[in-house]
């Protein structure tokens, strides 16, 4: 008779679990104690419910990141292949030492801890690891996350269930792809909150704008930095967190113990990064979509379109035009608005002030924690 091991068992039933498409929300009251009084106090406060969660064995024999991300990344259709965070491609299930796929550290362990031990939990922290193509990975070594203005080498990433899009590098910086930038970003935020430095021995991560601080060390650090961080806000309002992050989420949760706070409750960007408190009166603010594009009329247009949206409460909103390859071409709005109607206008330009070809374009609403994306198309 077969005899599985525990961690091999455990694993077996996540397997069944997870291939069943089943989300779990978070453990009843694990965001009770947030203290939504001034954004240090949310970041203080999520810290501590999201600290000192079990490490996770890099590689070993037992259960180690490999099997854990094998679960995390998980091809939804498919439970006995991956899908990969920069390539999307799906790819079978080869385990440790294959050839098609590695662990990618979203923030690079030499910047702050490159070398991993017993103390160095960001090292094996499912949450900031993501399942990644050799050659993409190799490609975007320990670049930044930044838009790629100049000298841009791409990276497309294939079409996976109408999911299609480009990566582009340059010598300085790496930009996801539009399926993925937000999944990214949400794991550099986790990064930030999770890892204050305030065990004496992990490090203290930083994410900032200042990309003179975002330097490689040859040992851990007590202080390192990442970036870039409006760039980061901006991809997480690009990309929503989806069904496919949220089971990640649980995944990891398993067998960390923690969760990513901010694929739970997106708004948590807005309040630690940003400084909103607006609308916050007695525990968490509500979950679930607060923005609705009614119509885009007309449509297809020429020279100049409407979009009318809805907000269901109020808050901070983004109403942006992307091309069909996931660029962002213009921001119409950003700003704070009251629960209603909305109108903005599109008049065919780009932020560059250019006027932009004929073609399909998406218009994506965003406002709080989920959006509303319908297409465009410019005709002249």
């Amino acid at each position: 008779m077969l005899q599985l091991t525990k961690s091999r068992l455990v694993l077996a039933i996540l397997l069944v679990v997870f291939a069943t498409g089943a989300l779990a929300d978070p453990p009843s009251g694990y965001y009770d104690s947030v203290d939504f009084t001034n954004p240090a106090t949310v970041r203080a406060t999520v810290h501590n419910i999201i600290d000192g969660h079990t490490k996770i064995p890099y590689t070993s024999t037992a259960t180690d990141t490999w099997n854990v991300l094998e679960l995390a990344d998980q091809d939804p259709n498919n439970s006995t292949r991956i899908i990969d965070v920069y390539k999307n491609r799906t790819q079978e299930k080869f385990g440790a030492g294959n050839n098609f796929y590695n662990r990618e550290h979203t923030w690079p362990k030499s910047y702050g801890f490159p070398d991993d031990n017993s103390s160095n939990l960001p090292y094996s922290d499912c949450h900031m690891l993501m399942l990644c193509d050799i050659s993409y990975n190799s490609s975007r070594s320990n670049n930044i996350y930044d838009d790629c203005a100049s000298g841009c080498n791409s990276y497309p990433a294939d079409d996976y269930n109408g999911e299609v899009g480009v990566n582009y590098r340059n010598s300085d910086v790496w930009e996801t792809w539009i399926g993925r930038r937000g999944d990214v970003a949400r794991a550099q935020f986790y990064a930030d909150v999770r890892y204050s430095g305030d065990t004496g021995v992990e490090p203290d991560l930083i994410l900032t704008d200042n990309t003179n601080l975002i330097v490689a060390v040859s040992d851990n650090a007590s202080v390192a930095y990442m970036g870039v961080l409006q760039t980061l806000i901006q991809w997480h309002y690009e990309d929503p967190v989806d069904d496919r992050e949220r089971n990640r989420n649980d995944v990891v949760q398993s067998f960390q113990g923690n969760r990513n706070p901010f694929i739970d409750h997106p708004e948590f960007v807005a309040y630690i990064f940003e400084g909103v408190i607006s609308g916050v009166q007695d525990g968490l603010p509500t979950r679930g979509p607060v923005a609705i594009i009614a119509s885009i009329y007309p449509n297809p247009f020429n020279p100049t379109t409407t979009i009318d949206f809805s907000l269901t409460r109020s808050g901070p909103v983004r109403v942006e035009i992307f091309a069909i390859d996931g660029k962002l071409v213009r921001t119409l709005l950003s700003d704070e608005r009251q629960a209603g109607d909305h109108q903005v206008r599109w008049d065919g330009m780009a932020d560059t002030g250019s006027r932009v070809p004929s073609g399909a374009y998406f218009c994506r609403v965003l406002g709080g924690s989920d959006a509303d994306t319908r297409p465009l198309l410019l005709l002249k």
